[in-house]
């Protein structure tokens, strides 16, 4: 995506060796001569409109930011569920030259004063933000004011005429384009500050990787778009393209009705779809239940966000496939934040891919394939493809740094043009410079024939008796209990003064009336059938009590702070 440094052309700039989102827009405008577009899903129906219109309000909308101070660096923040007016912001952030901030929205079981007091400060963390808040949350204006920026309502900003014409921004490819709010799945929340040139590049090597000219089609998303799989993934991507159409619904909607999402793809005849694997055990359970489906239409169905599970998958597979889906349109994929979003596909037309390994091996730090045999406890782990162009991936000793060979568990390390460092942390940057770009992701795993496959977390990682004890696996044996909650299992570390090995393997467990002393017992047995260990806690709670971030991913760190004994 190398941008010429010349003369305008219809007012854009372009500049740089990487393209801004500003050309990235333009090219996609000029792009979209046909009847691409994108539709926003409801359930009386939905709104079509093109992407050249989209554009079109955009740039008038910008116009109006750039009246409110919004240039080259100025972050807006946007705090709304998924609509035209939000798209239409979205847009007219970058054509305004501001850096994009996507609010994670409240989820039903939290406290609203709590989350509008965190939201506050985050937004503070920003800089001096132009706060834009939309239905349904309007009424909250007066609680996000009184910080370092300024808000007003989505509405407003949208709605009212420009007092002066649009004028294109100077920007580079280190300009921020998206300042993105990471879950905090093991500590406390940072800002990734996610350039020009990173999102440029990101979208670049989605597409070669996926050869999306060959599968132009139809994306459909129901993702946050404070998630960078739902911004990027399900919204940016097909934007970039022009001649993609996008089907965006709103992840409320989704949540009120999860049979929708397998329902909306095979109506609509969309290609291509993306959630992560818990949405997709969702999804299984229900495509049983439903109606019959004509799944045939998807290309690819990828699935990243967390930890994969192969036994979800193997069943999401069997489901789907009475609705005529494909099992080789299965792609399991790895990316973070910190990298713009993605960083490994798997092959298109392949479908998932598993190594079977020795679980105590696996928990020395090593790992050895093992063939079939009931005599030796295996783990079975989905094998995340190579690094997107423009990306590499290695695996590191955590304590030395030193390079370790293939089929050696280390932590996760990405280096390339997609590599963000931290809007928050003035010194991630250095930091990224010292260690020759590459960036530490805190994630636990290992390559084989070039493909990446992740274990875990490093800080997640409970050690009983020297061995490493993987809180996914925990989480996966106690869900089987009878009386669990799918999903809503939490497994984590504590600190055990006095014991030998100095830490306890607590549990935690939701249920829907469930006698609790016989739930805490059948957890207790299917942790010690699949890992030869038994919790020392379990504890047994209400629905709604097991901490995760907005996009659905269990908060392991939060949980040991409620609930460690």
């Amino acid at each position: 995506m190398t941008a010429r440094t010349a003369t305008p052309d219809n007012g854009i700039v372009r500049r740089e060796r990487a393209s801004t989102m500003v050309y990235l827009l333009d090219r996609m405008r000029r792009a979209s001569t046909g009847p691409n577009t994108v539709t926003f899903l409801a359930p009386d129906g939905g709104r079509r409109v093109g992407w050249a219109e989209l554009y079109g309000d955009a740039r008038r909308v910008a116009a109006g930011l750039q009246s409110h101070g919004v240039g080259p660096g100025r972050p807006v923040a946007i705090l709304a569920d998924t609509s035209r007016q939000t798209i239409t912001a979205a847009m007219a952030t970058w054509l305004a030259g501001g850096s994009l901030t996507m609010a994670p929205t409240p989820a039903r079981t939290v406290d609203l004063a709590r989350y509008l007091a965190d939201t506050r400060d985050r937004f503070d963390a920003l800089g001096e933000p132009l706060v834009l808040v939309g239905a349904p949350w309007e009424d909250a204006v007066p609680a996000l004011s009184g910080g370092a920026g300024r808000v007003i309502p989505l509405a407003e900003a949208v709605g009212d005429p420009p007092a002066a014409p649009w004028r294109p921004p100077l920007l580079t490819a280190d300009a921020p384009a998206i300042l993105q709010l990471t879950s905090g799945t093991t500590g406390a929340p940072k800002i990734a500050r996610i350039s020009h040139g990173n999102l440029a590049a990101n979208v670049e090597g989605i597409r070669v990787a996926t050869s999306h000219e060959a599968v132009h089609g139809r994306m459909l998303s129901w993702l946050p778009l404070s998630h960078d799989m739902g911004l990027i993934g399900g919204f940016i991507l097909p934007m970039a393209c022009g001649r993609c159409d996008a089907l965006l619904s709103s992840p409320a909607d989704y949540l009120a009705r999860p049979a929708s999402w397998m329902q909306l793809v095979s109506h609509h005849r969309a290609t291509n779809t993306v959630g992560p694997g818990s949405a997709y055990a969702v999804a299984a359970r229900l495509l049983r239940a439903g109606p019959r489906l004509d799944l045939s239409c998807l290309a690819y169905a990828l699935c990243g966000g967390e930890p994969i599970d192969p036994a979800v998958v193997d069943d999401f597979l069997d489901a789907a496939g009475g609705h005529g889906f494909h099992p080789a349109s299965f792609m399991p994929a790895y990316g973070l934040a910190e990298a713009t979003v993605a960083v490994t596909f798997s092959a298109v037309g392949r479908g998932p891919r598993y190594d079977t390994v020795d679980a105590d091996a696996l928990a020395a730090g090593t790992t050895r394939f093992v063939p079939p045999d009931p005599a030796v406890r295996t783990r079975r782990l989905a094998l995340l493809g190579e690094p997107i162009p423009g990306l590499s991936v290695r695996v590191v000793d955590p304590d030395s740094g030193r390079v370790l060979p293939e089929r050696k568990v280390g932590e996760v390390q990405v280096r390339g043009t997609s590599v963000a460092a931290y809007h928050d942390d003035p010194d991630s940057a250095a930091a990224l410079r010292a260690r020759d770009g590459w960036l530490a992701t805190g994630d636990l795993g290992y390559l084989t024939g070039g493909e990446l496959v992740v274990c875990g977390r490093r800080k997640d990682v409970i050690i009983l008796g020297g061995r490493n004890i993987y809180p996914e696996e925990v989480e996966r044996a106690a869900a089987r209990a009878e009386g669990a909650r799918a999903g809503n299992t939490v497994a984590f570390g504590y600190p055990r003064p006095g014991q030998l090995g100095g830490e306890g393997l607590a549990v935690a467990v939701e249920t829907r009336g469930a006698d609790p002393a016989a739930l805490r017992s059948a957890v207790t047995e299917e942790v010690r059938a699949a890992l030869g260990v038994s919790p020392h806690v379990v504890l047994v709670l209400e629905p709604g009590s097991v901490p995760k971030t907005p996009s659905g991913k269990l908060q392991r760190a939060e949980a040991r702070r409620r609930f460690a004994p």
